[in-house]
Formats: structure tokens, sequence, C-alpha cells
């Protein structure tokens, strides 16, 4: 449960940040690929620091998820890929 909720949560943060950065080259696909991309790596992070697992869901592991989108989001930018 805990991986699709993270896989939601990136989603949601390349809607949000396609909303916010129009401009972005690619499309839309890309963007929420990135996001998610980076949710599942904050999600796998908040594992090893005993957040929460796979299989449940733990408000810190969200909240690292949230994180490891939008960091994702603010690197692409900053690189401009």
């Amino acid at each position: 449960m805990g991986l699709i909720s993270w896989l939601v949560i990136g989603l949601l943060v390349g809607f949000v940040s396609r909303y916010f950065f129009p401009g972005r080259p690619g499309g839309m696909m890309p963007t929420l690929v990135l996001a998610a991309v980076g949710a599942l790596i904050g999600g796998y992070i908040s594992t090893y620091a005993s957040y929460g697992t796979l299989a449940s869901v733990d408000p810190r592991a969200m909240l690292m998820a949230l994180a490891g989108g939008l960091a994702m989001m603010v690197v692409v930018k900053i690189l401009r890929i």
C-alpha cells in the first residue's frame, strides 16, 4: 500500500509542477514520470530511516515521498533537462 501511495503522491506532484511550470519541454508524461521517480526515491529512503515499509502507510514516509518528488522537480528545473 505504501508503494502505491508514493506513486500517487509523485503523480500529484507532477500535475502540480506542470501547473506552475507550464513551459517545460517534453510534455506531461516526462514530468509525471520524473516526479513519480522522485517520490519513489524519497519513499525508499524513508524505509531505510524506519519511517514505514512498502506495505504500510506512514505519514512520515508520505512526507518523504513528497519531498523526493519536489526535489526531483527542482533539480530538473535547475539543470534545465
